[in-house]
């Protein structure tokens, strides 16, 4: 009944009438199952260790080695919401598209896993002020390692973001493959960020994809939304786990250190800070190393 849900956005009448199942049955099935879900939170979806593994996509001899301490993607995706009928401010729902939606922030890494997420944020609400609360509510940066976001957000040393006014997205670059123009410094660094960056927009494809709630939401009340939205995200994880167990033995898959580290070290530092001397010289460094290694 739940993955008929949250896989086909298929209303609780519906699955009553396939089932032969009363409403309220239905109803306290998918309440049920949502909150053991809900319990696996901590154990599919969790931060980095200060100790990370270096990506293959970022190792050395690649094309990307320059960003070797990036730990993944941060974005931001809408999903469609219904304010409850209580709630004093309705319009706050409302995103620049006019369309009713909850903001929800990810973290992913370079194989497409979520390794946080905040749910819960109006439609109308920006990015960055997203992430700079997820910080003050604790969400932490190993330090030495970013994250990669786009020009949404403030390019701090836990947060790297691209060259603001300079070409970024891949299609704009496609004049570059044809031949009709050379890189510049800065436009070959935003290249290579949203390169890796886009992983995050290609797992919000594959998330939307697989659970199609995520584009048509029912009318539940708000909290169980937020909830129904954490669970999918725990089940892509969830099968993301599956199929690599089945396609790795467990020599190889404890060999490389795979397996995510259950601890979570006090010391780690997220603040997103202010724009200073020390970020632009990162993101000048990479530039530079980039452009030398063309």
């Amino acid at each position: 009944m739940f993955l008929q849900i949250v896989g086909h956005s298929h209303t609780l009448r519906i699955i009553g009438e396939d089932l032969q199942h009363s409403i309220e049955t239905v109803w306290r099935c998918f309440r049920d199952v949502l909150q053991c879900i809900l319990h696996l939170q901590s154990e599919y979806i969790r931060l980095p260790s200060q100790n990370a593994r270096v990506h293959p996509k970022v190792s050395e001899g690649t094309r990307h080695a320059a960003f070797k301490d990036a730990l993944g993607a941060i974005d931001g995706t809408h999903i469609m919401a219904y304010p409850d009928k209580g709630d004093p401010y309705p319009q706050r729902f409302r995103n620049r598209k006019e369309i009713n939606s909850q903001n929800v922030m990810a973290v992913v890494d370079f194989d497409g896993n979520f390794l946080a997420v905040v749910t819960g944020w109006e439609g109308s609400a920006h990015d960055n002020l997203i992430l700079q609360t997820a910080v003050q509510d604790g969400f932490v940066v190993p330090p030495g390692k970013y994250y990669l976001v786009d020009g949404g957000y403030a390019n701090t040393r836990q947060f790297l973001s691209p060259y603001r006014n300079t070409t970024y997205h891949l299609a704009q670059f496609r004049a570059y493959h044809q031949g009709q123009r050379q890189y510049d410094p800065e436009e070959l660094f935003n290249y290579r960020h949203a390169q890796l960056r886009n992983i995050v927009e290609k797992t919000f494809g594959v998330l939307k994809s697989r659970f199609k709630i995520c584009v048509l939401m029912r009318k539940y009340k708000f909290r169980t939304q937020k909830n129904v939205i954490k669970a999918c995200y725990i089940l892509h994880n969830f099968i993301k786990r599956q199929n690599r167990l089945q396609n790795v033995s467990d020599e190889c898959l404890f060999d490389q250190g795979i397996v995510n580290d259950t601890s979570r070290n006090d010391q780690l530092v997220g603040d997103t800070g202010t724009v200073n001397t020390q970020v632009d010289d990162l993101r000048e460094a990479i530039k530079n190393i980039l452009w030398n290694s063309r």
